[in-house]
């Protein structure tokens, strides 16, 4: 409300100064229709602020739970049959004709064919053609599978961007030193429904492709039941400093995440291990911190099962609206208040503007 007013406060001055100052040339009617416009567009660009600013996305998991070949409607119209009309009027000098087309639609197949996959989320996709029908079938659609897992990407409100360091307490981390460990959030999805949920950035002797598939079955099935994603970040350091670093990059991580951080130089003995998420029970993270600093980066289906059972038996995902009391303190970053300012102040000015030279003008043709 305080932002609001503060905007108000020099586009509504000029709607009073241009009302007292052409007293009987600008209308009530006017200078109450330019606040009310005012008022919107305040508004309106404050709560575009936020929203951009609250605006997140996160990884939805599940599994392929069917694949079929659908007929569906030719897509490849094209006019056909085709005649023309003349319209005449007038006669004479004065007598002028139009032709009008009339055609009717054709398609070039009585029906096409999609390859569809559908997935445990209530969502489903259609695999790209490789002929003009459809009539082949997809390589890619062969290869999928009852069972694969499934990723997508969804946008949320997260009231904690609004506020971070009312939430994030702590010491802060020290990002530069450990920049070019810290990798860009995973939420990236290709080839459809695929996303890597596991993230090495530099540990010697890892097998990625065999952790990748692992963490990518676990989510497919905790991933409905408890409305999780499970990450794996492996970084070549023993400093558990990095975790207070990987937390400020990426804001605590998203509402359903599990991001477990694990720290190896040599690719075997593991350094440190430690715990991300906003998950309402804490358990988690101490349980699972231990469960994984007591094995070997080398068994990686022992620190899987641990990370399975764990957050199955744990893991209790925060609502978001529990957090949305950030939003009270929350501020517009300085570009976007003075860009707001600037863009009320103009429609201000313009309208006052308008308002005087309309009466002007109407005098005008009075006379």
């Amino acid at each position: 409300m305080l932002n609001f007013l503060l905007l108000m406060l020099v586009p509504v001055l000029i709607a009073i100064g241009t009302l007292l100052a052409f007293k009987g040339k600008v209308a009530y009617w006017e200078f109450f229709a330019q606040i009310g416009v005012l008022a919107l567009v305040v508004a309106a660009s404050l709560g575009i602020a936020y929203e951009s600013r609250t605006t997140d996305t996160e990884i939805w998991n599940g599994q392929v739970t069917s694949k079929k070949r659908v007929q569906v409607h030719c897509r490849h119209s094209y006019e056909c049959n085709c005649y023309y009309t003349e319209d005449c009027s007038g006669s004479g000098t004065s007598r002028s004709c139009s032709t009008t087309k009339h055609c009717s639609t054709c398609y070039e197949h009585s029906y096409d064919v999609d390859w569809d996959i559908h997935a445990s989320t209530g969502e489903g996709t259609s695999i790209d053609t490789i002929d003009r029908q459809g009539l082949d079938m997809p390589p890619r659609w062969g290869r999928a599978y009852v069972g694969e897992p499934w990723a997508s990407k969804h946008n949320y409100t997260n009231y904690i961007l609004a506020n971070p360091d009312s939430v994030l307490l702590g010491t802060k981390g020290d990002m530069q030193r450990f920049g070019k460990l810290i990798p860009k959030y995973p939420d990236g999805i290709y080839d459809y429904y695929y996303n890597n949920p596991v993230i090495n950035m530099g540990v010697p002797n890892v097998d990625y492709v065999a952790w990748n598939w692992l963490i990518r079955d676990i989510n497919k099935t905790l991933g409905p039941q408890k409305q999780v994603h499970i990450i794996v970040i492996l970084v070549p350091t023993n400093d558990r400093a990095y975790m207070l670093a990987l937390r400020d990059a990426w804001v605590g991580g998203k509402k359903n995440d599990v991001d477990v951080v694990i720290g190896s130089e040599d690719g075997n003995t593991i350094g440190f291990a430690d715990v991300m998420s906003w998950s309402t029970n804490k358990a988690l993270q101490v349980t699972l911190k231990d469960r994984i600093e007591g094995s070997y980066l080398t068994d990686k289906d022992a620190i899987v099962a641990a990370i399975n059972e764990n957050v199955s038996h744990d893991f209790k995902r925060m609502h978001m609206k529990d957090m949305k009391w950030l939003m009270r303190s929350f501020q517009p970053s300085q570009t976007a208040m003075i860009i707001i300012f600037i863009l009320a102040t103009l429609i201000s000015i313009g309208i006052s503007v308008w308002a005087v030279l309309a009466d002007v003008n109407e005098n005008r043709y009075r006379y």
